[in-house]
């Protein structure tokens, strides 16, 4: 049980380690000694690790871009429960970068983001849920996502909210609100 600790306490130290050389905070800035950190963390369990360093092969920066190895770290953040992982990982399977389009997966992965809170996730089914795309058409449910996503800052979010509140009537507006002002993300 200690060993299993302190090996999570090591995963989390590279990662913060990791985001320290790459932002060169509090270190001399050293894209290297981050790529190095980010994999000892990923390969030690850490989710931020593993997120971190799907997010640099992803990219392609840092590292020789690599959708299949971004793939694999972002799945197995995602599995740990890390939200943008999710979210990205839907996005992947979505658009078929790295792995198998794979549509259902990709839905399933972006719903367990929003449901843990993950802004863009939240946008994504607003959309959905305002079109009727793949989801029974629902304004308040739509909104009710929408919503979530703009408190957090989503300005595309906060768009389609405008949109949306011309075609809603004064009753499933505040019956959206009533949802958002209940709604818990799942852990």
């Amino acid at each position: 049980m200690e060993a299993h600790r302190g090996r999570e306490r090591r995963g989390r130290a590279q990662n913060i380690l990791g985001r320290m050389y790459q932002s060169g905070e509090g270190v001399s800035r050293s894209y290297p000694q981050a790529v190095k950190c980010f994999r000892e963390a990923a390969e030690l369990g850490d989710e931020n690790g593993q997120y971190n360093l799907g997010r640099l092969y992803q990219r392609g920066k840092e590292v020789k871009r690599d959708c299949r190895e971004a793939e694999k770290w972002f799945r197995k953040a995602a599995q740990q429960g890390h939200d943008k992982a999710q979210y990205i990982l839907g996005v992947l399977c979505e658009k078929g970068m790295g792995i198998q389009r794979d549509l259902k997966e990709a839905e399933k992965w972006k719903l367990k983001a929003a449901e843990q809170g993950e802004a863009r996730a939240q946008n994504h089914f607003g959309v959905r849920y305002a079109k009727g795309a793949g989801v029974p058409m629902d304004y308040t449910v739509a909104y009710m996502w929408l919503r979530l996503a703009a408190r957090q800052g989503n300005r595309l979010a906060q768009k389609n909210i405008d949109i949306l509140t011309e075609k809603m009537t004064p009753e499933q507006i505040s019956n959206a609100e009533q949802m958002v002002l209940e709604w818990k993300p799942k852990t």
